[in-house]
C-alpha cells in the first residue's frame, strides 16, 4: 500500500457498509474514484465473504466507515478544550449546543492557545513525520469551526 493505492480488501469492505448504509453506489463510485459497476461488484464480494465466514463482521467496522461516511458529508469531528480537558466532538454535536456553551469551549480553546509559547508555529506547515504541535493544530481548526458556529446561531439574547 506504500505506492498509494488503496488495498482491495478495505474497498470492499467500504462499499458493503456504505452500501449497507443507503448510499447509492454512484456517490460511492465518485468518492472512492471507480466505477458504479465495480463498487457494486465489491459490495456483493465482501457480502459473500461474510456469508462464507472468511470474513467475520466486527463493530469497529461498521463504526469506522459510518465515521467515513460523517465526514465526508461534511460533518467533521473537532478538539476541542474545555475547563475539564480535551474533548473531541463531531460538527453536528457542537451544532446542537446553546451559545453560552460554545462560549464556553471557544474562550476555554482559545485560552489553550493563548497560552502556548510555540502559537507563532501553527501558521506553518507541521514537519514530515511527527508533528508535536498536532494538538494546538486541532484545537485551533476546533476554535475556526466553534467561531462559524456562534456566527451561525447569532447574537445572543
Amino acid at each position: 500500500m506504500s505506492n498509494g493505492k488503496v488495498d482491495e480488501s478495505v474497498l470492499e469492505e467500504g462499499c458493503f457498509y456504505l452500501r449497507e448504509m443507503g448510499l447509492p453506489a454512484s456517490q460511492i463510485a465518485r468518492n472512492f474514484g471507480t466505477s458504479k459497476r465495480r463498487v457494486e461488484s465489491l459490495a456483493q464480494s465482501y457480502a459473500s465473504k461474510l456469508k462464507s465466514g472468511s470474513v467475520v463482521p466486527d463493530p469497529f467496522d461498521r463504526t469506522f466507515w459510518e465515521d467515513v461516511r460523517r465526514e465526508a458529508e461534511g460533518d467533521v469531528k473537532v478538539t476541542f478544550v474545555s475547563e475539564k480537558g480535551v474533548h473531541h466532538a463531531w460538527k453536528s454535536d457542537l451544532r446542537r449546543l446553546d451559545g453560552d456553551s460554545l462560549m464556553s469551549i471557544f474562550e476555554a480553546s482559545q485560552d489553550f492557545l493563548n497560552s502556548d509559547p510555540n502559537q507563532r508555529f501553527l501558521d506553518y506547515k507541521p514537519p514530515p513525520g511527527f508533528d508535536p504541535l498536532a494538538l494546538e493544530r486541532e484545537v485551533k481548526k476546533a476554535v475556526a469551526i466553534i467561531s462559524d458556529l456562534l456566527k451561525e446561531k447569532g447574537p445572543a439574547d
